[in-house]
C-alpha cells in the first residue's frame, strides 16, 4: 500500500508542471477537475478507492410511515411531498438532533389519513426517534419492534403500532 501511495504522489506531482502549463487539454493527475494537480487529488484517489471505485454519493435520510410493511421494501418509494399522504418523507442529508422544540414530525399540525381502519407501520433512521402524543407522552409502547432493515446504506427502525387506526397523528423526535 506504501509502495501505491508513492506511485500515486510521484505521479501527481510530476503531472503538477504539465498541470500549470496553461493549455486546454484534460490535466493529468487531476482526479477532481479542479484545474490543478495538488494534494487535494490525493485525498480524491483515496476517496475513491474507500468507495471501491465510486465516487460515492452523499447518504440521504428518509422516514416511513403507512400501512405497508416497509422491511418488506426493496426501495424508498413513494416519496410523498404533502403533509397528508402515507409513504416516504426526506429528512435530508443529515439526521439533525430533535426534540419537543424541533420535532422531525408534528402530528398537531400534520395528519396523514390511511383511508381505512388497519395496523400501520413506521420506520426511522435512528433509534433514538420515537413517537409522542401531544401530551409529550412517549406512546412506543404501544408498538412492536419488527427489527431493521438496510435501504441505500441507511438502516431503518421498523415499528408495527399495535392498535388500527384510519390516521397518523403522532409527533416524531
Amino acid at each position: 500500500m506504501k509502495r501505491f501511495f508513492f506511485f500515486i504522489v510521484s505521479l501527481l506531482l510530476s503531472a503538477s508542471a504539465f498541470a500549470q502549463s496553461g493549455n486546454n487539454e484534460p490535466l493529468k493527475g487531476d482526479v477532481n477537475g479542479d484545474g490543478t494537480v495538488d494534494v487535494a487529488d490525493i485525498a480524491a484517489i483515496i476517496e475513491i478507492m474507500k468507495n471501491g471505485g465510486g465516487t460515492g454519493e452523499q447518504t440521504i435520510y428518509y422516514w416511513y410511515v403507512g400501512q405497508t410493511d416497509p422491511s418488506t421494501m426493496t426501495s424508498i418509494s413513494p416519496i410523498v411531498t404533502d403533509n397528508s399522504s402515507p409513504g416516504w418523507r426526506k429528512i435530508g442529508t443529515t439526521l439533525p438532533n430533535y426534540s419537543s422544540s424541533n420535532m422531525l414530525w408534528n402530528g398537531a399540525t400534520n395528519n396523514i389519513s390511511f383511508g381505512g381502519r388497519n395496523y400501520y407501520y413506521v420506520a426511522l433512521p435512528n433509534n433514538s426517534l420515537k413517537l409522542y402524543n401531544s401530551f409529550g407522552d412517549n406512546e412506543m409502547d404501544g408498538c412492536t419492534s419488527l427489527g431493521t432493515k438496510v435501504i441505500n446504506n441507511v438502516t431503518y427502525y421498523v415499528y408495527k403500532r399495535n392498535v388500527k387506526a384510519a390516521a397518523f397523528g403522532f409527533n416524531i423526535y
